[in-house]
Parts: structure tokens; C-alpha cells; sequence
């Protein structure tokens, strides 16, 4: 897709988590037509604050939008599906939208490693 920015989105939930994937994957294909899910995993959380395990999966987008304005739209859905800026500090994530790598600029190194990332990275590259 030419002039278009390729990003990868990591999405966390530990609230309503099926639901709460599903919402947000609706969400998404309104900002991002051209917009590809890997399958959800369960995982553990790194951190003891979280109240219980997450449920993940990582998307791939494109985009004429810069990195800034893709943050805020994350932050809109975020707080769309019901987040508060509370809920980390007590571990109930209804939705977490990240942006982990904008064309070839990775921005969450440490994400991009994650076991479900690879994984949900590969699942997409052979579609």
C-alpha cells in the first residue's frame, strides 16, 4: 500500500476480556480499514498488581497518520470501552491498545518480544 504507514498494535484485556476484544476490533476496523488480527491468547501478567490473567493479540494496520495521532486514537477507544486512568494502578484492564512498531520504527522493544506478539506476528505474515 503505497503511502501508507504499516503498524503492528499490541491489545491487552483483562476485564470482560471476549467482549471487551470484540468491541475494540470493531472499533479499530472504523479507524483502520485495512486492518488484520492475529488469534487471542491467554497470558500471564507480568507485574503483581493485575487482577487476572490477560487475554492478547496483536494487529497489523496501515495508515496515513503519524505515530502521535494514532496514539490519541488508541486513547479515545481506550476510554470508549470504559478505561480510566485508575485502572493500572489497581490491575483491571478493560482494554489496552499500544503501538508497538510504526513502518520500521519500533517503539515498545520489549513488547515486540513477547511470546504472543511473535506468534500472532507470524499467524498474519502467512495470510
Amino acid at each position: 500500500m503505497e503511502n501508507y504507514n504499516r503498524i503492528i498494535i499490541g491489545i491487552g484485556s483483562n476485564q470482560k476480556a471476549e467482549e471487551n476484544m470484540a468491541k475494540v476490533e470493531v472499533e479499530l476496523r472504523d479507524y483502520f480499514p485495512e486492518i488484520s488480527f492475529s488469534e487471542a491468547v491467554n497470558t500471564i501478567p507480568e507485574g503483581s498488581n493485575y487482577a487476572s490473567s490477560f487475554l492478547n493479540k496483536v494487529a497489523i494496520a496501515y495508515t496515513t497518520d503519524r505515530p502521535e495521532e494514532i496514539i490519541v486514537c488508541f486513547k479515545f477507544i481506550e476510554q470508549l470501552l470504559g478505561r480510566t486512568p485508575a485502572d493500572k494502578r489497581v490491575g483491571s484492564i478493560p482494554i489496552d491498545l499500544d503501538l508497538l512498531q510504526w513502518n520500521d520504527l519500533v517503539l515498545k522493544a520489549d513488547d515486540m518480544e513477547r511470546d504472543y506478539v511473535k506468534a500472532g506476528l507470524a499467524s498474519l505474515s502467512n495470510t
